[in-house]
């Protein structure tokens, strides 16, 4: 029987080729996959962060609108019933006089007096931050070592509202104030309880006394 060499030879490398290329093909898929893996996972991770950072700034825009503070910007003084702006009346009993500026900065501060002079000045420091509502939320300036309000000490909170076009009220940790309104004006002694049985307070010189006509 004669042996067909070239036959046999051509066989055999078609085998072989095959084998070859059957390796390199299982071996492709596994190298394909590394890399797409590794590439999935960089485009993944960054695709990722953008998609987060989108997400919350498109919801800090949408839940967080702007609070118009225009009306809380300036300096305002207190009133109430027992001693009205620009009246000399009879002394109710140690009255107050309070003025609070707030500034566009983020910064306020309030001056309190009474009728005893030897007290001087009493004065706070405030931070505020705007919420919706309108409120201005405090919280204790620099060289604070806690919330303070008139007479108060180490309050919890500390808010100011609107009322109606021109009135302000605080709410101190979480009770309004019902007596007392704040308008816009710095207001100052005309009658420092001299004599003592007396008083009045009205707008310091230079004032609008008509800031909400």
């Amino acid at each position: 029987m004669t042996t067909n060499h070239g036959s046999t030879l051509a066989v055999l490398l078609l085998t072989a080729g095959s084998v070859i290329s059957g390796c390199e093909c299982a071996d492709r898929p596994v190298l394909a996959e590394v890399r797409d893996t590794s590439s999935t996972g960089l485009e993944t991770g960054a695709s990722d962060g953008v998609t987060a950072i989108g997400v919350e700034a498109s919801t800090t825009s949408t839940s967080e609108e702007p609070v118009d503070v225009s009306r809380f910007i300036g300096v305002f003084h207190n009133e109430n019933g027992f001693v009205p702006l620009g009246e000399e009346v009879d002394n109710p009993g140690d009255p107050l006089l309070v003025n609070i500026e707030i500034s566009a900065d983020g910064t306020a501060s309030m001056t309190m007096e009474t009728c005893n002079e030897l007290l001087g000045t009493f004065e706070v420091e405030w931070r505020w931050e705007a919420q919706p509502g309108p409120w201005l939320e405090f919280s204790p300036g620099p060289g604070e070592e806690s919330l303070r309000f008139k007479a108060w000490d180490d309050l919890e909170s500390l808010r100011l509202t609107t009322v109606d076009d021109c009135d302000l009220k605080f709410e101190v940790d979480g009770h309004l104030s019902t007596y007392e309104t704040f308008r816009p004006g710095r207001a100052c002694w005309v009658n420092r309880c001299e004599p003592v049985w007396t008083v009045e307070i009205d707008y310091c010189e230079g004032e609008d006394p008509t800031p909400c006509d």
